[in-house]
């Protein structure tokens, strides 16, 4: 009894006030219908009958949509106050069914009389409740999609995986079935038509309950073409409860499954969101790192201006050799604060961009330390990159220079720097090798002490292999380190995302109707 759903469904997603107009709306087609029946059951049947039966399931659809929050949003479902209105209206329709068929008065010659069994109240309350699981939840699923237009919605419908694996795999499974289930036996009928629903439960595992809605229609449509109407029979009666049972499961199982997937597209957002939070926490702090610089070299030059200006003044009262261990004294403090703003930020870096910081600071730095330095850039688009990506570079370049040098003792470090654009998506390679180990002939204590020096001069933390891991995975990338006797290779690679890339992945179809 598909007019059950169209009923139950036109009451759950309409508005109150086109309730009057529904039930008006049904009283002439059923007082034009019934009238042809009125000698054959009277006049008391034809009046009661003619009573639109959506007014029974009014009571029931508001008790449900007031009382128990069948909608808490608009796009949020209950599903035990959904199944609870479907139950209840069933059984409200069959109720008033039976009522209406006590008042039947029959002519006393009738062939066939109406007689009243038991198992019509179970057959006709399992047919309206799969009437109603066959329309209603597909009547859900088309109504309450996000707000769009009609070209948006059938682009969306064309991309679908579910509309996809619909075509490809239900339908043409379906179509086999029913044609085996015309040459079958009455026996092998009832596990063709269990079988009918093993590839709705597949999609529903896979999509949740927007797959059992399409499912369910589609498995009911070829059910309840092949059956033949039958009242009083128990296997009828238990097919239908068969049927009821499946199609209930699956919906509850689909329902199941959209809100777990719902919950890790909600963690996975979660996680994108934290992780960006902590790009932009680290990108606050070298922007931090870049203004102290540059406040600590303008003090430096106030500094040496200042100790110039009182070394001038009193030079002729002090003596030639003390004069001249004061100005080297300045001219020490003077370099160690150019050293530190250099090491918090390099200048090259701040005036003529990340390669020059590349190729000069850490270049004069590994020339400071006796070791040869070869710096190479390839690609296009590394200008392209984000303040942020640069920053984490620079940083991740520094930390993995003085790693690669704690090592072993290599006499050359090269460094390439590869950028690029794949699906919208610029990222960049960079590979750090240390080569020609030379003989180690320094002490421990010395070597120690260069590799300070050197960390000091880079601003290097002195992170490991998995805090570098750690600091290229909050850019989406990969590091990898191989070694042998002759080299020290390490390989990252950083990602940056753009803002479109960004936001076509923030937002999920799971998320955009679930069901609890």
């Amino acid at each position: 009894m598909v007019t059950c759903g169209l009923r139950l469904a036109s009451l759950l997603l309409l508005p109150y006030r086109y309730w009057p107009t529904l039930a008006l709306a049904e009283v002439g087609p059923l007082v034009y219908q019934n009238d042809e029946y009125r000698d054959q059951f009277g006049a008391t049947w034809m009046a009661l009958n003619s009573i639109p039966p959506i007014l029974y399931a009014m009571p029931v659809v508001w008790w449900c949509k007031d009382k128990l929050s069948l909608f808490p949003s608009k796009r949020i479902v209950k599903v035990n106050a959904l199944l609870t209105c479907v139950v209840a209206a069933s059984a409200m329709w069959t109720i008033a069914t039976f009522t209406v068929l006590i008042t039947v008065v029959q002519p006393v010659h009738t062939p066939h009389p109406y007689a009243f069994r038991p198992l019509d109240v179970v057959q006709i309350f399992l047919g309206k409740y799969t009437g109603i699981l066959t329309f209603v939840p597909l009547a859900l699923a088309i109504k309450l999609q996000k707000p769009a237009s009609l070209h948006a919605h059938l682009l969306r419908l064309a991309h679908s995986r579910l509309t996809l694996e619909t075509t490809m795999l239900l339908l043409p499974t379906l179509a086999m079935l029913v044609w085996t289930n015309y040459r079958a036996s009455a026996d092998a009928q009832q596990v063709i038509r269990m079988a009918m629903f093993l590839p709705v439960a597949w999609l529903t595992m896979k999509h949740g309950w927007r797959a059992a809605a399409v499912g369910i229609t589609l498995v009911m449509a070829c059910i309840f073409v092949e059956m033949t109407v039958e009242h009083n029979v128990i296997g009828v009666i238990g097919a239908q409860a068969f049927i009821a049972f499946a199609a209930t499961c699956l919906f509850a199982l689909g329902a199941r499954i959209t809100v777990q997937n719902a919950a890790e597209e909600q963690e996975h957002l979660d996680a994108k969101a934290a992780v960006k939070l902590a790009q932009q926490g680290l990108y606050q702090c070298e922007v931090r790192m870049r203004q102290a610089a540059q406040a600590l070299e303008q003090i430096g030059g106030t500094v040496q201006l200042t100790q110039t200006r009182l070394l001038n003044r009193f030079k002729h009262m002090l003596p030639m050799t003390e004069g001249q261990n004061y100005y080297r004294q300045a001219a020490a403090t003077q370099h160690q604060m150019y050293r530190l703003a250099e090491s918090m930020h390099p200048t090259a870096w701040r005036e003529r961009g990340l390669p020059a910081a590349l190729r000069e600071t850490i270049g004069r730095s590994l020339d400071e330390a006796g070791l040869a330095y070869r710096f190479e850039m390839k690609g296009r688009g590394l200008s392209l990159l984000s303040p942020g990506v640069h920053a984490a570079i620079y940083r991740l370049v520094c930390e993995a220079v003085v790693y690669i040098c704690e090592q072993s003792s290599w006499t050359t470090i090269t460094i390439s720097l590869r950028g690029g654009l794949t699906h919208g998506q610029r990222w960049a390679v960079l590979r750090m090798t240390g080569m020609d180990c030379a003989d180690d002939l320094d002490d421990l204590a010395h070597k120690k002490s260069k590799h300070q020096q050197l960390a000091l001069k880079l601003g290097a933390n002195g992170l490991g292999v998995a805090a570098m891991r750690d600091h290229v995975r909050l850019y989406d990338g990969e590091l990898h380190i191989r070694t042998s006797q002759d080299n020290y290779l390490m390989t990252a690679l950083l990602h940056d995302a753009s803002q479109q890339v960004r936001d076509s992945h923030a937002t999920s179809p799971a998320l955009e109707l679930y069901i609890r």
